[in-house]
Formats: structure tokens, C-alpha cells, sequence
């Protein structure tokens, strides 16, 4: 039956669930999603310091001006299929309806209408190689497309390996997911703990030397001699292992500090008593 958050001396008590989290996550086997983000992680590197020499990825692309001038020629070769023998006829055509009018080789109204035809027909040949560029351009254009599609594809096939071994292990913990999933339960462990009176077991209050009883309810009996069943969960920021433990008269799990670590790294925060127990006191344990 899972249980309230409380607390014996300046040890967190946690519920059941809060415990079997602890536990499963310590049992879970990270190493190959470990490995395989530390391989990819190496990978990375290395390519980082080629990108601009690898032949393998494309960078920059473009359209094949042989294909836009042999599509431009193709095209205006095309019109003047059309329009030569087109040309003659309508030349022939003219000079036959002049000379049926009675007008002269020659003369002025001759020649003139013999201009407005040529000039028609360099109209048409100036259609005919505007047209003609037009086509080369999209030619161009379409072969420039197809060479950014080709590239955006390359580019994209390099990827689909990363992207793969991503979407293999995306629903795999790794060591740092699990050390931040055990920095959460710890840490709101010790927030709820602060927000609660520190109390202490009336055997363990009573080995306090009679100089600090009135700083009983600031020092937690944290003496290893103590506890039972610990195991370490975790290291807090100034490097003191936390641990899980019961007390060997209570069988209720808490997480805490041991005092003879604390004593070796914060000395100002442990008091002894007469018998030689260890106290540590949490506010500065932890500063």
C-alpha cells in the first residue's frame, strides 16, 4: 500500500512506487544505446572535419548548358524547316501577283512590296529564335531541376542510416536518461524533506551529548552502524553518494546521506556523541 511521503530524522522516506522506480531503473542495461550514441557521437566527428572534401555529399549543382544549346538548336533548326520552303512560296507567290498588275521588276512599287515581305518574313525567323532561346532556357531550367533532385536525393540517402539507427533506439533509455530520471525522484525526495519537520527517533535523540539536545531537531542520526539494507542510487552535485537504507529498527526505505562520508567531505556538518555515534546536519551537508 503505497504511502505518503514522510520523514525519520533528515532521511527521506518514500512511498513504495518511488522505491521499485529506484530499483528497475538499476536494473536496466544501457549499453547498447550507449555504444551505439557514442559511435554515432565519433561518427559525427570525424565527418565534421571532412564535410568540404566528401565527394560523397553534394553541395552545389547545376544545369547542363549543352542540353540548353542543343535544345535552342533544335529548335530554331525546326522553324527554319518550316519556314524556308514557307518563305519561297510566298516570295514566288509575290512576284507573280506584281507582275500580273503590270508592275516592273524593280520599280518602286515593286520593291516595296517585295520589302514588306521580307521584313514579315524576318519577323517570323526573329519569333522563331526568341522561341528557340525560350526552349533552351527551359531545357535548361528542367535539367537544372533534375539535378537538384538528384543531389537533395544523394544527400538524403546518406542520411537515412542515422536516421534509422535514431528511430531504433528513440524508445531505449541511455545511462544520462536514467541518471536524470533518478536526479528527479532524489531531488523531489530531498524538496518534500525541507518542507517537513525534522523529527527524530526517541532512542537515537537520547545518544545526543547533553551540549547539543537543543540542536536535536537540526542533526539527523546518520551513523552507517545505524542502518541496513543500503545501496547507493546516486551523488549529489558535491560529490556525497545518497543512498537507500532502512533503519535496523524500522523496515521503512528512506534515501540519505551516510555520516561517515560526510565526515570526510564536510567535517563541519558531523557531530559525535558520547558513545561514538555519528549526527550529520543536512543544511550544510548539502551546501
Amino acid at each position: 500500500m503505497s504511502k505518503s511521503l514522510g520523514f525519520s530524522g533528515s532521511s527521506a522516506q518514500i512511498n513504495p512506487a518511488t522505491w521499485y522506480m529506484m530499483n528497475y531503473l538499476n536494473g536496466i542495461d544501457t549499453t547498447t544505446v550507449d555504444n551505439t550514441n557514442k559511435n554515432l557521437a565519433q561518427t559525427g566527428y570525424e565527418l565534421s572535419q571532412t564535410l568540404n572534401n566528401r565527394p560523397d555529399y553534394i553541395y552545389s549543382v547545376d544545369g547542363s548548358d549543352e542540353a540548353r544549346q542543343r535544345m535552342e538548336n533544335a529548335t530554331y533548326n525546326a522553324y527554319l524547316d518550316k519556314l524556308t520552303p514557307q518563305f519561297a512560296n510566298q516570295t514566288a507567290d509575290l512576284e507573280t501577283r506584281l507582275q500580273n498588275q503590270g508592275l516592273a521588276v524593280g520599280s518602286e512599287a515593286y520593291q516595296r512590296a517585295m520589302t514588306d515581305l521580307q521584313n514579315s518574313q524576318n519577323q517570323a525567323l526573329n519569333q522563331a529564335a526568341y522561341n528557340s532561346v525560350s526552349a533552351g532556357q527551359s531545357a535548361f531550367n528542367n535539367s537544372l531541376s533534375n539535378s537538384i533532385s538528384a543531389a537533395n536525393f544523394n544527400n538524403n540517402a546518406r542520411m537515412l542510416p542515422v536516421s534509422e539507427i535514431l528511430s531504433l533506439i528513440s524508445n531505449s533509455p541511455s545511462s544520462m536518461d536514467i541518471a536524470k530520471t533518478k536526479y528527479s525522484l532524489m531531488n523531489n525526495a530531498f524538496a518534500d524533506q525541507y518542507q517537513l519537520q525534522r523529527q527524530y527517533d526517541s532512542d537515537q535523540a537520547a545518544r545526543l551529548q547533553n551540549t547539543i539536545k537543543t540542536a536535536a531537531s537540526i542533526y539527523a542520526a546518520s551513523d552507517k552502524r545505524f542502518k541496513e539494507n543500503i545501496h547507493q542510487v546516486g551523488t549529489l552535485f558535491n560529490g556525497l553518494p545518497v543512498y537507500i537504507f532502512n533503519y535496523k529498527n524500522d523496515k521503512t526505505p528512506l534515501i540519505g546521506l551516510i555520516a561517515q562520508d560526510v565526515e570526510k567531505l564536510k567535517p563541519e556538518a558531523v557531530i559525535k556523541d558520547k558513545d561514538g555515534y555519528l549526527y550529520i546536519r543536512y543544511d550544510l551537508a548539502v551546501k
